[in-house]
C-alpha cells in the first residue's frame, strides 16, 4: 500500500542526500531512473559549446575580426 503525503519542507542538499540514503535500494534506484530522465532547461551552454565559441574567438582574434564580449559575460557562462 502506497501513502502520498505533499508538504513543503526547507531540506539542505545534505538532509535531502541523507534521506535518500534511508530508501531501500529499489526505491534509490527508482529515483535514480527518474532523475536522469528529466529534461533540463537547456538555456545554459554545454561545456562543448562554450570551449567551441572560444575556438572561434581565438581564430576572430588572429583573423583581427573579434567582436569582444564583456569578461563578467564570459565568466557567467562558466
Amino acid at each position: 500500500m502506497e501513502t502520498t503525503l505533499n508538504f513543503n519542507l526547507h531540506l539542505t542538499f545534505k538532509q535531502l542526500a541523507e534521506l535518500v540514503r534511508q530508501l531501500p535500494r529499489a526505491e534509490r534506484e527508482k529515483l535514480v531512473s527518474v532523475l536522469q530522465e528529466t529534461t533540463y532547461d537547456d538555456q545554459e551552454p554545454s561545456k562543448s559549446k562554450i570551449f567551441e565559441d572560444f575556438k572561434e574567438d581565438y581564430v576572430a582574434l588572429q583573423n583581427g575580426t573579434l567582436n569582444t564580449r564583456p569578461i563578467k559575460d564570459i565568466l557567467n557562462e562558466l
